[in-house]
């Protein structure tokens, strides 16, 4: 049996249960009554049913907004990784990687943005930003969600396919200072951490209305705050902030709870947000910590000399007390204990680790390397130096479907496949 393509102005055909029609476009199966959308759609042409999200998309810093590094899609125990399938040239320094229904979204640091698709090997726009990127960007309901100075934009994703391609901001926002750290959706709103001198201000943006409409508002402000990490099932939003020597944790719903927290000295590094406990890095001896969204007790003192970290979770979305941690050293590889030393002039870059589940482990370094550990066979990995050669830093890394994606300060983004080795065979 064959279909449509759902893909606008494309009259190819595509086989029941196909991911993508004869062209290569990508489709997006209803679950309810199986019929085909485009990519980036958020509900059903035929039914209205909203349409879920792929767990392997990584929309975010560090995956998503929960800051994992953490790829749910299982991959091959057994792999090989050929040459890349993908290419790109952003012309300035890589600042972040994305991935949804399939496309890979590469953003430099001075706001140029491309969108590809590896399966085809083409890029399918291009275009720039009016300022440098500020904070590290967003994807959530088919809409990419960037900051420059003292503004906020919205643009849909489904137009940027097209042939040609259209770029159409959904709305911009103005705030008062610079967003940092990263952007955070939870539902239908958007989180943003904005710096105006000495102080942190905790910006939320309501996306009402058809077309949507948005407004910002500030929810907290103080001298010191984490980056933000949020659960998309509950919409839940945390952060910590520090004044005065004292730390709290803060629970946005519909309206936001605070909790103090018996820990001192916050680490600036990403957060983490799982299974109702939030996993955060505190004082000189850079301790990670578990601690109870509910009632900001502290459960659990973690590892201490924690630099990076990607936690992994369960099929019910639970920690399974697996990760990968960066330390002065080396990486450690919590569930088999399993450590790799680092030689003493080798750094790794944030916001590496990532982890593909049951795959591989991806950790970009300050001289150009990313190292692929085998997670089957521990500490056995794989050197890529992207163009081949490059020494210049890793500035970003993500996983998403079957592939591991990188870029680095030179601006040189690939695509690698992890394929399965005895099928590659």
């Amino acid at each position: 049996m064959t279909l449509a393509c759902a893909e606008p102005n494309c009259a190819a055909n595509v086989v029941a249960d196909a991911p993508r029609c004869a062209k290569g476009h990508v489709l997006r199966r209803c679950p309810q009554c199986r019929t085909h959308n485009r990519s980036f759609a958020n509900f059903c042409r035929s039914c209205s049913s909203p349409l879920p999200a792929s767990p392997s998309n990584w929309t975010g810093s560090k995956g998503s907004a929960r800051r994992l590094g953490f790829n749910a899609s299982t991959g091959p125990a057994e792999w090989t990784v050929q040459k890349p399938v993908l290419t790109l040239r952003l012309g300035d320094a890589c600042r972040t990687l994305l991935a949804c229904d399939g496309h890979l979204i590469a953003i430099s640091l001075n706001g140029t943005i491309e969108v590809a698709d590896p399966v085809r090997a083409r890029s399918l726009c291009r275009f720039q930003t009016p300022g440098r990127i500020t904070a590290e960007p967003c994807i959530s309901n088919g809409a990419l969600y960037v900051s420059t100075e003292n503004q906020l934009t919205a643009y849909a994703l489904g137009p940027m396919t097209l042939e040609p391609p259209r770029v159409r901001p959904l709305w911009q926002v103005p705030v008062r200072g610079t967003p940092i750290y990263a952007l955070t959706p939870a539902r239908n709103r958007l989180f943003a951490t904005v710096s105006t001198g000495d102080w942190r201000e905790v910006v939320v943006v309501e996306q009402t209305g058809q077309p949507p409409r948005a407004t910002a508002r500030t929810l907290h402000r103080s001298p010191k705050t984490s980056w933000l990490a949020a659960d998309p099932a509950t919409g839940d939003v945390v952060f910590l902030s520090e004044e005065n020597g004292r730390i709290h944790l803060h629970v946005v719903r519909d309206d936001v709870t605070s909790h103090p927290v018996s820990l001192q000295v916050l680490a600036e590094q990403p957060i983490a947000f799982l299974g109702n406990a939030v996993f955060a890095v505190f004082g000189a001896a850079r301790q990670l910590y578990r601690i109870d969204a509910a009632t900001g007790a502290v459960e659990e003192p973690l590892e201490t000399d924690t630099q990076l970290f990607a936690l992994t979770h369960d099929d019910r979305g639970a920690w399974d007390r697996d990760g990968v941690r960066i330390d002065s050293d080396g990486v450690l590889f919590a569930r088999s204990a399993v450590r790799d030393s680092f030689a003493p002039h080798e750094r790794a870059t944030k916001p590496s680790p990532v982890v593909m589940r049951g795959a591989a482990a991806a950790i970009g370094m300050e001289d150009g390397r990313v190292l692929l550990y085998e997670l089957a066979h521990l500490p056995r990995h794989e050197v890529w130096r992207l163009d081949g050669h490059s020494t210049a830093p890793i500035t970003a890394l993500a996983s998403y479907d079957g592939y591991v994606a990188a870029g680095n300060r030179d601006g040189v983004v690939e695509v690698r496949e992890l394929r399965d080795r005895g099928a590659a065979r």
